[in-house]
């Protein structure tokens, strides 16, 4: 992200604060995604939610076609709730893990203010297994927030973010301490170290009928230091079909993966992103 951009950022945040006074937190917007409270820092959600009056809508209408109202809906990576609050509407139990604590408070709000009864979160970031780790808390996008990177970069640090200590837990010994129902459904989206989460959840995956996931090349390069076939071989055993919900293609990976890897060869090569959406027959 270039500075001078950030710093036209910074200083909208800053007449944002002067506007609503030294005091303000957070703005609540009403949304296609429901009343939803947004950090007054964070200039990313908080200028589409106020201008364009939701987040993520056409994500959010094709997962729904995947999921049934006796459902049980799993988000790594809720941030302020913008995919939660409307999924859980529409299904029977919706967990969520939140790493971050300051959007961990917002989402638990966002729960609150929008009666959703069926829901639970947990301020936790989930990998391979259970573990104090370091985590950037990032402001303008505090979507962005991430565990530290392996290898940094201005597009993790641009707005020095805190670095502080966050609780990690593993998916499977977790559903199996609190004694929560397995998920119907995963959705992922934690900035990089969704390979981790891969990796501490695999006695569930097999159960699961559709794993969304967040393939961003820088992230799995910098953030989890691993490669496409690692990363795939933790998922495509328990799949038989991949959609790149961007591209829209969809690939057969019920005898072979190697046109998947091929195809995230290629947007590795060109760094270019996308969100995997994998199913069974």
């Amino acid at each position: 992200m270039k500075k001078l951009k950030i710093k036209k950022r910074q200083f909208k945040i800053k007449l944002r604060k002067k506007i609503l006074g030294q005091h303000a937190k957070g703005v609540i917007y009403e949304t296609q995604n429901g009343m939803i409270l947004a950090p007054i820092d964070d200039y990313t959600i908080g200028r589409r939610l106020g201008f364009k009056g939701g987040w993520n809508i056409p994500e959010i209408k094709e997962l729904l076609t995947y999921i049934d109202q006796d459902d049980t809906v799993y988000i790594l990576g809720t941030h302020i709730g913008t995919l939660l609050i409307p999924i859980g509407n529409k299904c029977k139990q919706i967990i969520g893990y939140e790493a971050n604590p300051d959007t961990y408070g917002y989402v638990s709000k966002n729960i609150f203010i929008n009666d959703l009864t069926n829901a639970t979160v947990y301020n936790y970031a989930v990998g391979d297994t259970k573990k104090k780790i370091s985590f950037y808390k990032n402001t303008l996008n505090s979507g962005g927030s991430k565990i530290k990177p392996i290898n940094d970069s201005y597009l993790y640090s641009y707005d020095s973010p805190d670095i502080i200590e966050v609780d990690m837990v593993r998916l499977d010994t977790h559903i199996k301490q609190e004694n929560l129902p397995k998920p119907d459904h995963i959705i992922i989206d934690i900035e990089g170290a969704e390979y981790f989460a891969l990796k501490g959840m695999q006695d569930i995956l097999g159960d699961v009928k559709m794993l969304y996931i967040e393939y961003v090349p820088h992230h799995l390069k910098n953030v989890s230091g691993v490669s496409n076939k690692s990363f795939i071989d933790l998922i495509v055993p328990y799949f038989d079909k991949v959609r790149f919900v961007g591209q829209k293609i969809e690939i057969d990976i019920s005898t072979s993966s190697d046109e998947l890897l091929a195809y995230l060869d290629t947007l590795f090569a060109n760094e270019k992103s996308d969100d995997l959406l994998f199913t069974k027959n």
